[in-house]
């Protein structure tokens, strides 16, 4: 017979192969509506207005108030949100069937005028969203009845509808934003499971049932209050001592020991961000030797990061394309550590020696730990690594101006199509491409190719292409898969992880 404590140590594994965790499965056939759920968010989420939400807390908290268009399945797959069907009339018009008698919060009607509006809200400069680029291929809007949308894009784009799934699918309701304008934010009205009734900035949101939702029987709470503890180690005290039920972000050290007790619920999602080392490629810097950069592939001890940087959690990566997509291959390892093949492609750079790296670093426990490993990879085949200081604010800064010379920190959040991420990462057009410096004809080409067809298996083999091409430039070095961890106490039922980790509130519950 499975003890509880053999129970979770197997929460690892399960997430690796990519399925639901077993605490999912066993939550029992009855469920029990009432209560409030208070959860311990890593951060506060700001704004409650979906445009404008920006961090990870900001669009996990703006989902619970505010529907998506499209939502996506456990593989990856788009499945219907708010709206009900779509289907492409050729590869760049696609039209959209909306649910019918769905109300918003403050009392009117969703339907496919309040989709136009929404859309083109994102999309005009005024608003000041930082979502606009992930619908910029969008051309026209037209409304063709009350459930149907149709969209006409510039060009084919076969990841287009992916956005629509996060807060770029948001739907507010259009009556509230002509009133509030860019204070929506504090007066939110969605179609969600949950209405917003007090934001209290750094204290709390407090969102209440949402009695008339169009799923009905959902959400099953009364009530959720989430408060941001932004200090790993208090957030885990909350937890244990019962003043929150749920908490996000565990810290990685204490994984480990929690997964042998018995009260807490520890959940992992392997896949949930990709991390890699980055080298800006323009000529005044040392990156721009493409043997160098190649050096790395084989000079890091992916390994020593896993287990020394993150404790062994998540696992060893090789490219962009992160477990939990249908586009990933799992057997993609192109790379063992041979410091002997690095330290030859280190002296066929044509670089002058001594070779040295800058890099800045912000206090980040985890990047501290994995910079150390590099440093030490780096010194074992010749490269000298330096590092400084710097805050979050100053990091950012550097790297929007383009003259970074050596990324420490680099990772991207899971998205459902790798085209959302890789795109800006490896297209010259791409944002974080000319921050690095990249730009190489043959990638772009693959890259607008992908976006032009819709057969998933073509797009597979396009993107292994993009895998090998990636790693033969160099620019980003993946080494890991890094995991989201929830804690949870035993009582909180219905939760499945998404591989977003964002929370889907809507089916969580309280037994007993």
């Amino acid at each position: 017979m499975t003890t509880r404590r053999e129970f979770l140590k197997t929460s690892a594994a399960a997430a690796v192969a990519g399925g639901l965790l077993p605490y999912a499965a066993r939550a029992p056939a009855a469920v029990t509506d009432g209560g409030t759920l208070t959860v311990a968010l890593y951060a506060d989420p700001r704004t409650l207005d979906p445009h404008l939400a920006g961090s990870l807390q900001g669009r996990a908290t703006t989902q619970a108030v505010h529907d998506t268009l499209l939502e996506v399945d456990a593989n990856g797959h788009l499945v219907p949100g708010l709206v009900e069907s779509w289907e492409w009339k050729d590869d760049r018009t696609v039209v959209l069937t909306t649910r019918t008698g769905v109300k918003f919060h403050d009392g009117t009607d969703f339907d496919a005028e309040a989709v136009r509006y929404n859309l083109e809200r994102i999309r005009n400069p005024d608003t000041g969203s930082i979502r606009g680029g992930e619908i910029s291929v969008l051309d026209t809007i037209e409304v063709v009845d009350a459930k149907t949308v149709k969209l006409r894009l510039k060009q084919p784009f076969a990841a287009f509808l992916f956005p629509l799934v996060d807060v770029a699918g948001c739907v507010a309701s259009p009556t509230a934003l002509e009133r509030w304008g860019q204070e929506y934010g504090l007066h939110p009205a969605g179609t969600g499971p949950f209405a917003a009734t007090e934001y209290l900035k750094d204290a709390h949101t407090i969102l209440e049932r949402n009695g008339d939702y169009w799923n009905r029987g959902k959400p099953h709470l009364d009530r959720l209050v989430l408060r941001p503890v932004p200090v790993d180690s208090t957030r885990l005290a909350e937890l244990r001592s019962g003043g929150v039920q749920l908490a996000e972000s565990l810290p990685l050290q204490d994984i480990p020991r929690l997964r042998e007790g018995d009260e807490i619920v520890v959940s992992e999602k392997v896949g949930f961000r990709w991390e890699w080392f980055g080298f800006n490629v323009r000529e005044e810097y040392a990156g721009r030797s493409r043997k160098l950069r190649q050096a790395f592939q084989w000079g890091i001890d992916r390994e020593a990061l896993h287990h020394v940087a993150y404790f062994g959690t998540g696992s060893i990566g090789y490219d962009g394309i992160l477990p939990g997509s249908p586009f990933h291959d799992p057997d993609y390892k192109p790379y063992e550590r041979d410091v002997d093949k690095a330290k030859r492609l280190v002296e066929e750079s044509g670089l002058e020696q001594p070779i040295e790296l800058l890099g800045p670093i912000t206090p980040d426990p985890v990047k501290q730990r994995s910079t150390q490993i590099f440093q030490a990879n780096a010194a074992e085949i010749g490269v000298t690594v330096n590092t400084e200081g710097i805050d979050g604010g100053g990091y950012w800064a550097a790297m929007r101006k383009g003259t970074m010379q050596l990324v420490l920190e680099g990772w991207w959040g899971y998205r459902p199509d790798p085209d959302q991420y890789l795109y800006i990462m490896l297209h010259s057009t791409g944002r974080q491409a000319k921050r690095m410096g990249y730009a190489n004809p043959k990638m772009d080409e693959l890259m607008d190719k992908q976006r032009s067809v819709q057969d998933l298996g073509e797009r597979r083999r396009l993107f292994r292409q993009i895998s090998d091409l990636m790693n033969e430039d160099a620019v980003y070095v993946p080494y890991h898969y890094g995991s989201d961890f929830k804690g949870l106490l035993p009582n909180v039922k219905g939760f499945v992880h998404a591989q977003d980790s964002i929370i889907n509130y809507r089916d969580l519950y309280l037994e007993g």
